[in-house]
């Protein structure tokens, strides 16, 4: 195994303890979510009602009467109304904005909405409205929105902020995008983000900087020292955040001393993310895009059931598909002396090799390791080859291989060992997972040319790999199989 594939292997399995520290705390972010809802709908229905009482208390008439059962049920009604649109709204986002500006015009135009379509109904049902009850009710439900709602979700927030899990975050400049990148960490714990300090120039004036907020009282240190693995390790920094525009030789240097510390890297607002073919999780943080050029790990769920998914549909189709072997078989062997099988080492997940499986196709004298064929007259093929791999039916005994565990129904297609030792850190990335019969390449245009060719295919599968993509490429090899050579 190679150093590169032996490096990658290290940083997967980092990224692997982030996706399981992410697993762990999503039960305590589905509770927080929970109890920030339940709680403004408590509140908004005491204030609501508060209001409707104060309201019909001014209003003075003794020919419309307000009775307390009206009162719940019509701030039963709206305020239902309210968190439905404020949930639709995106009211309860993971990044929250600056100064929380964002929730508050969210919150304002949920309210009018909500009163709009309230009296609407009301005008269209004839229904009687005490209208300084209504008005009152509004004003001090919508003042509790705009007002004590930001204070309510931060303190919520901060009661279940210690149960989350946090990655400590190491934030590279301390410029204005840096400071926003702070804040916006700061203030949403959700993220997952523990900004631990900034990493600043000798010639740095400030020995530390205050997040965006109406009071000075959250802050970080500036550390005056060059980035190393030293400084990262004696740290347990998990991710370095690089918020100011570097120089490409400076750039490349923090790239080399995250990845040999086995650290997280992610560049906020750099474009060069956007031609990069590294994988990468592309996110927005309040106008900030943020990027984190680390491969993304899928959840425990995925895998096992991915692993289920290849025993099971390879078992059906080898079942199913026995005559058809057996008449493939014959076939074979009355064209051409040699075995039915064609064997051949590959390179598996984690540069495991493995003996993969085909349908002879080309003549037995034939070089085992030579370049596949590219044109369908290639004497090498047989008249029983050609039909094989014009129908991909030389693929089928693969199906051995997924059941063994050496493969998966989808996944980059595997290579040749003297291959995959030149294989550099890009290409490298296409091993982290299992290899698959059928995949975005096999299917692309541009399976005529080598893999390391075309790799964003691979590279867009690894990064957005779920059991439903999987699916839907196997769909897709269903109507594009017999475009092979």
């Amino acid at each position: 195994m190679n150093e590169t594939a032996v490096s990658l292997r290290s940083r997967a399995a980092v990224s692997a303890d982030h996706v399981r520290a992410r697993e762990t705390s999503t039960s305590l972010s589905i509770s927080l979510t929970i109890s920030r809802v339940g709680v403004d709908f408590l509140l908004l229905l005491a204030c609501t009602m508060l209001g409707g009482a104060i309201g019909h208390v001014l209003q003075r008439i003794a020919s419309f009467s307000l009775t307390s059962q009206q009162l719940l049920v019509g701030s039963l009604i709206y305020s239902s109304l309210v968190l439905s649109l404020l949930v639709g709204e995106n009211g309860y986002p993971r990044v929250i904005s600056l100064l929380y500006l964002k929730e508050t015009e969210i919150a304002l135009r949920v309210s009018i909405k909500a009163i709009v379509v309230c009296l609407v109904f009301a005008i269209l049902t004839r229904h009687p409205v005490p209208r300084m009850a209504t008005l009152s009710a509004w004003m001090i439900g919508t003042l509790y929105l705009m007002m004590g709602r930001g204070w309510v979700q931060e303190s919520i927030a901060k009661r279940f902020a210690p149960s989350l899990s946090k990655r400590r975050t190491l934030i590279y400049g301390t410029k204005r995008t840096a400071r926003r990148f702070f804040t916006g960490a700061l203030h949403s714990p959700m993220l997952g983000i523990d900004p631990v300090g900034f990493v600043g120039t000798p010639n740095e004036i400030a020995d530390e900087i205050y997040s965006n907020d109406y009071f000075q009282r959250d802050s970080k240190p500036v550390i005056r020292e060059q980035l190393s693995v030293e400084m990262i390790r004696r740290m347990s920094i998990e991710e370095v955040v690089v918020c100011d525009s570097l120089p490409e030789s400076e750039l490349n240097r923090v790239r080399e001393v995250t990845q040999a510390a086995n650290c997280l890297l992610s560049l906020v607002n750099n474009q060069e993310v956007l031609t990069n073919r590294v994988p990468a999780w592309v996110w927005e943080m309040d106008g900030l895009f943020v990027t984190t050029t680390s491969m993304s790990e899928p959840s425990r769920f995925y895998s096992i059931t991915k692993r289920l998914f290849d025993i099971v549909s390879s078992a059906i189709l080898i079942t199913l598909s026995l005559p058809v072997w057996a008449i493939l078989a014959v076939t074979i062997k009355l064209e051409s002396k040699g075995p039915i099988f064609f064997r051949q080492t590959r390179t598996g997940q984690n540069s495991r090799p493995f003996e993969i499986l085909k349908f002879r196709s080309m003549k037995a004298d034939a070089p085992k390791y030579a370049r596949s064929p590219d044109e369908h007259n290639d004497p090498r093929i047989t008249r029983v080859g050609r039909f094989l791999r014009q129908t991909s039916f030389d693929e089928v005994p693969q199906l051995i291989n997924v059941l063994r565990g050496d493969m998966s129904m989808v996944g980059p297609r595997p290579e040749m060992p003297f291959i995959t030792a030149e294989y550099g850190p890009l290409e490298s990335t296409r091993l982290t997972v299992p290899q698959g019969i059928t995949g975005l390449w096999q299917l692309s245009a541009d399976r005529r040319y080598a893999i390391h060719q075309s790799l964003e295919y691979d590279l867009y599968y690894i990064q957005n790999r779920a059991i439903l993509m999987d699916i839907a490429i196997l769909l897709h090899t269903l109507v594009y199989a017999a475009k092979g050579i």
